[in-house]
């Protein structure tokens, strides 16, 4: 289903990438930046953009935009549901770095010592 992931910020940095099935080279992405390019706003860039070996499935969320790189025809409602799941569990992950999620409990290293 999806090949790649790519988190693109809104200056156009590529700055996580995941390949499941094979690596997919970063320039998939230059559909997706002219599509960036045409749009009025960030948020009418085309959802799906069909390129000539891959359909690139994307959503745009917290200034970030989630691009997925699929070969072959799917759904693209359950593509995005994904993203949007991913969107969240990046969302909560962002969360527990900014906060620690230990609060007072004690960390290993200093537990048991008084």
């Amino acid at each position: 289903m999806i090949h790649s992931l790519f988190l693109i910020n809104c200056s156009g940095d590529i700055f996580l990438e995941k390949h499941w099935k094979s690596v997919v080279s970063q320039s998939v992405c230059d559909y997706f930046f002219e599509a960036q390019e045409k749009a009025a706003d960030v948020e009418n860039v085309p959802p799906v953009i069909s390129t000539p070996h891959h359909y690139l499935i994307s959503i745009y969320r917290d200034k970030l935009f989630f691009v997925s790189v699929i070969q072959t025809e799917v759904p693209p409602l359950f593509v995005i549901e994904f993203l949007h799941r991913v969107a969240d569990t990046f969302q909560v992950v962002v969360m527990l770095g900014t906060h620690s999620p230990l609060g007072n409990y004690p960390t290993s290293h200093g537990a048991g010592q008084e």
